[in-house]
């Protein structure tokens, strides 16, 4: 990726559940169509999520449809996932980093670097990365209500 180029968005957020729950919904690739509202479908191609796993994403944002494979390149339940494209219309590398709250819940702080090239055109990088940011706000928003339904129904 070119520093020119790089976009980077970055976002933190609550979840109530321990770290090691909001790995496991959040770091396996096949969970992203569940509470990512731009992500159309999820094939795993190698099995279980772990590094050096892939998978193929489909996206729905801005008005276009884009497929990429991304292979992951850290995972650490609990703690940390890191992935990258492999093959897609731009590349991108995301981070996952899972903390430990003070009451057992898990502040999640995402981090996403795109170069976009031209794909999107002339949108600027500032909307671009004001796209991505509100994107992980509504969806993070609505899976920790979610979660938080699920803790109090049990």
């Amino acid at each position: 990726m070119t520093k020119t180029e790089q976009v980077t968005a970055e976002y933190a957020f609550h979840l109530p559940v321990p770290p090691d729950e909001a790995f496991a919904l959040i770091s396996d690739p096949a969970q992203d169509p569940v509470w990512q509202a731009a992500c159309v479908d999820v094939t795993l191609l190698n099995g279980e999520p772990r590094p050096g796993g892939r998978y193929e994403i489909t996206f729905q944002l801005i008005g276009k449809r884009m497929r990429f494979t991304v292979e992951i390149s850290e995972f650490e339940p609990g703690r940390r996932s890191k992935f990258h494209t492999v093959e897609g219309p731009f590349g991108y590398v995301g981070t996952y980093e899972y903390v430990r709250r003070e009451d057992g819940t898990t502040t999640v702080h995402w981090t996403f670097e795109v170069d976009p090239g031209d794909y999107f055109g002339i949108m600027p990088k500032s909307l671009l990365r004001k796209v991505l940011v509100n994107s992980v706000k509504k969806d993070s928003g609505k899976l920790a209500a979610q979660l938080g339904q699920g803790a109090r129904n049990r």
